[in-house]
């Protein structure tokens, strides 16, 4: 089953991708990682925080993507992307890539802290048309993800640590 990646970036002072020469570098970034991974890289961005942009991609594990990390390819992306982003966070998932919809023009990330899977799983269950949760791989810290459509989280019973709004952004 392959695993999902959860990173997010914030564009430095009022930086995007309206500029033609960032934009090439995110669609480089999105042909040189596919091409590694063999899964589409998809970009979100969160309305609520515009400079904040967020990929979304598979990999066969764990291990995959850290050979890519340390490969000649993503450290020079590293070092061309270092003046106009800061990398906010990134995260392994055992959600199964191949069921978040590639056609999601928006969604929503919930955070929730550690140990909580099976009540996450149970509040979310039927709650959404669909919804993945999963957790976090590293083993330093475990806390629950859930990818799912827009949406209310009320009545949920348990409380998220963290919402982020996702709205797609074709390159």
């Amino acid at each position: 089953m392959p695993i999902t990646e959860f990173a997010s970036l914030q564009f430095k002072a009022s930086r995007g991708l309206s500029e033609p020469d960032i934009l090439a570098l995110f669609q480089m970034l999105s042909a040189w990682q596919s091409e590694c991974s063999g899964y589409p890289l998809l970009f979100f961005t969160n309305p609520k925080a515009p400079s904040e942009i967020h990929l979304v991609t598979g990999w066969e594990s764990v291990e995959a993507h850290e050979a890519w990390i340390l490969g000649e390819r993503n450290q020079e992306l590293l070092r061309v992307f270092m003046p106009f982003i800061n990398i906010l966070g990134m995260v392994h998932l055992d959600i199964d890539f191949e069921c978040i919809p590639r056609d999601a023009e928006c969604m929503i990330c919930l955070k929730f802290g550690e140990g909580v899977r099976g009540q996450v799983a149970r509040a979310i269950g039927g709650h959404f048309s669909w919804a993945e949760v999963g957790q976090n791989l590293q083993d330093d810290c475990r806390e629950v993800y859930v990818f799912t459509q827009s949406g209310s989280t009320t009545g949920l019973g348990i409380e998220p640590t963290g919402h982020t709004e996702l709205q797609r952004v074709h390159l």
